[in-house]
């Protein structure tokens, strides 16, 4: 346990902390969410216990609807899958896409309760019929075989008659005119990419945001296509309730889903790395199966600035393996969000990547982006986080937010 791990021996040294993080369950073998279990957790609580942390079942769904601004960021959330969603629709049919052509009203309905035709992919929107034409002499087969419903009861030649999968022949049809290539999900780190933080405009994630759709927005100059759904705040049991209600609705997928997620289970909650890492694959899971076509990129979990200076890590001769020392802590507790956990995440957040690349090398379809290249630097003595790079102690800045979206592209 990391409690009795870190404790001083008389007369012994310090274990290693990043022996003390190491995850001792094997979990890349797993093929789905039936082979992750709860039993084989050795430790709830990133101090080696079970009950002093805040961790949720990293295996269920788990909501925060009880907040009004997370709930009203959810829906934001909705509205952008929505709107991509008609947007491949509609370049299919051969027609253009203008923001008007996105009714609140009526698009939105089902949010609310009243209409789910966004969640299973059915109604108008979609080309179905509600108009019903089984009364035709011809018979509804033979209808459905030659027409499609335009939205407004109109029969029209559907150019995928005879197709076991209709939205499959949408997103071929839209192909290069749109083709949705990347959706970015996550916590607060994916929503700085909209500007907002729990559905706020935040002055300084203007930048960002704009930086963000230059990059991933074709109509702006992007060479990609991409979406950003992320809620401050939010655990990987969040984020899979979010996909399972309605960011992940039927006939959205890109080719890519980037899941940025897990540093609040570890530094919020104070999850083991164990729990955070299962949480993780249960989100992986979900979206593999909801999108089997798909590749799911797990972006690391983003080194967190302890250290005034950036330290992370000794990597001297006389300093392998260690961490920060209790002398290096010295961060002043009004830097550092009061809800976060103030002690060195590092070796915990190494772990976790670690288990992390090695499912991702095991599994089709899945791959790792270890965005260390990114935003750590490393010389003969130790690493450090570029602190150019950072907005505060966890989330980059947009200098920080560019380079990450270059290399992104690069491997795009």
């Amino acid at each position: 346990a990391f409690s009795s791990a870190t404790s001083h021996s008389r007369g012994r040294r310090r274990r290693d902390p990043f022996q003390s993080a190491h995850i001792s369950h094997d979990y890349s073998d797993v093929k789905s969410k039936y082979d992750l279990t709860l039993g084989s957790i050795d430790h709830w609580c990133l101090h080696g216990d079970d009950s002093n942390c805040r961790c949720e079942d990293p295996l269920e769904p788990m909501s925060k609807r009880s907040s009004h601004k997370w709930e009203e960021q959810h829906k934001e959330n909705i509205k952008v899958a929505t709107e991509a969603l008609m947007k491949l629709t509609k370049l299919a049919g051969g027609g253009s896409f203008n923001a008007e052509d996105y009714i609140p009203g009526y698009d939105d309905q089902w949010i609310e309760g009243i209409d789910d035709d966004w969640v299973y992919g059915q109604g108008p929107r979609f080309g179905d019929d509600i108009y019903g034409y089984e009364s035709d002499p011809l018979g509804s087969a033979l209808i459905d075989d030659f027409y499609q419903d335009d939205g407004y009861g109109i029969p029209i030649e559907n150019p995928y008659a005879g197709s076991d999968d209709d939205m499959r022949g949408l997103r071929r049809a839209a192909g290069s005119e749109y083709g949705l290539d990347v959706v970015f999900i996550g916590d607060s780190i994916t929503e700085q990419r909209q500007g907002t933080s729990m559905g706020r405009v935040v002055d300084d994630y203007e930048g960002i945001k704009e930086v963000f759709d230059k990059t991933f927005t074709r109509e702006k100059g992007g060479e990609f296509e991409g979406i950003a759904m992320g809620i401050a705040g939010d655990t990987a049991p969040n984020l899979l309730w979010r996909l399972m209600n309605g960011e992940m609705p039927f006939g959205l997928n890109p080719k890519v889903w980037w899941v940025g997620i897990g540093i609040n289970d570890l530094s919020i909650k104070g999850c083991s790395e164990e729990v955070v890492l299962l949480g993780i694959l249960r989100v992986v899971e979900e979206i593999q199966n909801g999108n089997p076509d798909a590749i799911v990129v797990i972006n690391s979990i983003l080194p967190v600035r302890r250290n005034e200076e950036g330290l992370l890590e000794h990597t001297g001769k006389n300093h392998e393996h260690e961490a920060l020392k209790k002398k290096e802590k010295n961060m002043m507790d009004n830097e550092m969000d009061k809800k976060r956990s103030h002690e060195d995440l590092w070796p915990s957040i190494v772990s976790i990547n670690e288990e992390l690349s090695k499912f991702s090398s095991k599994h089709h379809g899945v791959k790792f982006f270890n965005a260390d290249s990114v935003f750590v630097e490393e010389d003969e003595h130790a690493k450090r986080l570029n602190l150019n790079l950072m907005h505060d102690a966890v989330h980059p800045n947009v200098a920080g937010h560019k380079k990450w979206n270059n290399a992104i592209k690069k491997r795009l």
